[in-house]
Order: structure tokens, then sequence, then C-alpha cells
């Protein structure tokens, strides 16, 4: 499992919550008590001592979950701790921490701010009642709004704001509501993703259907253009906006090919020699069950790395993508750039691949064919 290079960026996956979404395809524990995210928290420090060796200064860490804030005061400190005793942080690390509204207090804040964190993603989803419910999501919007203003008082570098749309029986009328109020409160980045079902949820074992129609593209659009009219936001990725110099660079350089190291069950990691995988199984890996390698040979890692880079805006150049994966995208997929630049999804000029704009809208569809 040994990298050629020190890695810069690291997630770290903290799986416990007060109540899993019906939406959440994630490792994500309800109810954890004390002892066990006490145990979550012995092991994490082992595993964390067990990868520094093979890190720089990280230039990126992401804390996701489940809710980070879930955990104690006391225990957030704990991390904050294990994790300064032992990485070293270079000077403009982008330290993220994800949290809910419910539980991201202004004692957690501080703690977590004076570990390094300076940037907080928060799960708003929704602030309309029913669209929550819709999801199986808890919460209420004064939370948020407490939430956010802790937030900007403390004087945090950046703040994201996660909303959902595309919920069965949602409106244009309520997702426009959402995100007019999101842009009211002026966040600095904002994801906006449509509702999946992924396998083994609580909504696809009800039976609910992904939404495939003309309102899903419209809220697309609308989104993009009120967050770009009113925060002055730009879409730099399919489902992100962020204003100036708020790009997530931690996941920006993972959609760009960028290797990374994963701690905690069920994260997931990539180096040269594929993609790797910690057990999903919290007792597996309290077990040090060792990850799973999803080996991918040279051509076929650079035709995901290919697909990922093109969900961005600024796509791939040709030289950029030659330095990171030693292959010309020209050469690596000709009938398929060709066939996907003939339907007007990609765009090959100044010799820079992208997606079209309506490409955007079928990226999917792009990656299937690239891979």
């Amino acid at each position: 499992m040994a990298i050629a290079v020190p890695t810069t960026d690291l997630y770290i996956h903290l799986p416990f919550c007060v109540r899993k979404c019906d939406y959440c395809a994630f490792l994500s524990i309800p109810g954890a008590d004390r002892t066990l995210r006490g145990r979550f928290l012995d092991r994490l420090e082992a595993e964390l001592e067990a990868i520094a060796p093979r890190c720089a200064p990280l230039e990126t860490i992401y804390l996701g979950g489940g809710t980070p804030t879930h955990f104690a005061p006391g225990e957030l400190a704990r991390l904050m701790s294990d994790i300064d005793r032992h990485f070293e942080l270079a000077p403009d690390c982008e330290f993220t921490c994800e949290g809910n509204p419910v539980s991201l207090t202004r004692d957690k804040i501080t703690i977590l701010q004076e570990g390094g964190v300076n940037r907080f993603s928060i799960g708003i989803q929704s602030f309309s009642r029913e669209t929550r419910d819709a999801i199986g999501r808890d919460g209420d919007n004064d939370r948020v709004y407490t939430a956010f203003d802790n937030l900007r008082d403390s004087g945090v570098r950046s703040i994201n704001c996660d909303i959902i749309y595309g919920v069965t029986g949602q409106t244009l009328a309520a997702c426009e509501s959402d995100i007019r109020e999101i842009a009211r409160m002026q966040p600095d980045h904002v994801s906006a993703y449509t509702l999946m079902i992924e396998p083994g949820t609580t909504l696809s074992d009800q039976g609910v259907i992904e939404r495939d129609d003309d309102e899903i593209v419209a809220m697309w659009t609308l989104i993009g253009d009120v967050l770009d009219a009113e925060c002055g936001m730009t879409r730099y990725e399919i489902s992100n906006h962020a204003g100036p110099g708020h790009r997530c660079e931690h996941n920006y350089r993972i959609w760009k090919g960028r290797r990374f190291l994963g701690a905690g069950p069920s994260a997931c990691w990539f180096d040269d020699d594929g993609r790797w995988q910690n057990a999903r199984d919290l007792d597996a890996w309290f077990k040090h069950e060792p990850p799973s390698l999803d080996a991918l040979s040279a051509e076929a890692r650079a035709a995901e790395i290919l697909a990922m880079g093109l969900r961005t805006i600024d796509g791939w150049r040709r030289d950029e993508f030659q330095d990171i994966t030693g292959y010309d995208f020209l050469e690596l997929r000709t009938p398929k750039i060709e066939a996907l630049t003939a339907d007007g999804l990609l765009a090959f000029d100044d010799d820079c691949l992208h997606a079209t704009q309506r490409g955007l809208l079928f990226a999917n569809h792009i990656g299937r064919e690239l891979l």
C-alpha cells in the first residue's frame, strides 16, 4: 500500500449521528453512546498514527460523516489534539468539518477552530418542513439560523451550505424558496444536490423513485442563476457553487485525480495502486480488518480521472491531464470523445476538453461512456 510520493490530503470519516436520514447511503450510526465514541477515538488515533508517516504537511483535511459535530466538546478537543500530534499542517491548510445545525454549538465551533478548522459545511437540505419530512431530515429553521450566525460571529473563513432538491412532490416554487433563503444568508459556498435514491437506504426500501423530469433541469438552472445573481457565486462543478476564493479545494483535488488518504470506517482513498476502502462494518474496523483494494490499470485509472475532471467547469487542459496521468486524453478515448463532442455534450477548444452546458446535465452518461 505504499504511496510513491507523500500525500497532502486527508479524509477522516466520523460515522455517528443522532438520526440516520432516509436518503443517507454513507456509514452513519445513530445513537452511539459515550463509551462507543471513546472506543472509536482510540481506534482512530491508532490509525492516524499509522498513516501519518505517509503524509507531507497536509494542505487539506476533511472531517465527514455521519455527523462530526455529534461528538461532545471534550471528544472533539481530543480529536483535534490527535490530529495536531500526528500531522503537520501547511500554513494555508484548508480544514473542513461537516456539521448538523442541531449539534453545531458555539463551544464546538470554538474547539474546532482552535484545532485548525477554518471551513464548515452545514447540512441544511431544505427550509421546508414538508421537504425535510419527505427525506427523513430532522431539525428546524431556527437551529439553522443560530448555527449560521454563530459561524459568522466566530470569523470562520468559509461556510458551505448543503441543500437537496428534486425531492418527490417538490415544486419549482418550493425549490426557489429554498435557494433564495440560502442566498439571503450569503454563505461562501453552496453544494446543491439532486436527491439520489441509493440501494439500502430507507427511501429505496420504501420504493421511492428518483425524479427524471424537465422540472429537475429547471431547478438546476434556477439554483445557478440565483446564486450567481444574488451571491456572486459561480458554478465550478455540477453541484457546487462558490464565491471568489471559496472553492472546496479538498473535493476539487479529488475530482482532478489527486492522491489522498482516508481514515475511519468505510473511508475511501486513492493511491498509485488503485482505490482503497476501509471496512464498512464498524466491528470489522475495530478488529483492524485490512482495507479492500480495487486495483486499476494505469489506463483505467486515467479514464476514471478523465471522467471525474469533466464534472468540473474547467474540464481538462491537455497538458494538465498528461502531467497527472501520463496519457493524452485524445488518444486515450478517441472514439468516445469524438462521439460525445458530436452529440454536443463535450467541447474541445484552446487545447481544453470540457463539458458543454448541456453536457453538465448528462455528466453520468459522459462518465459511463468514458470508463
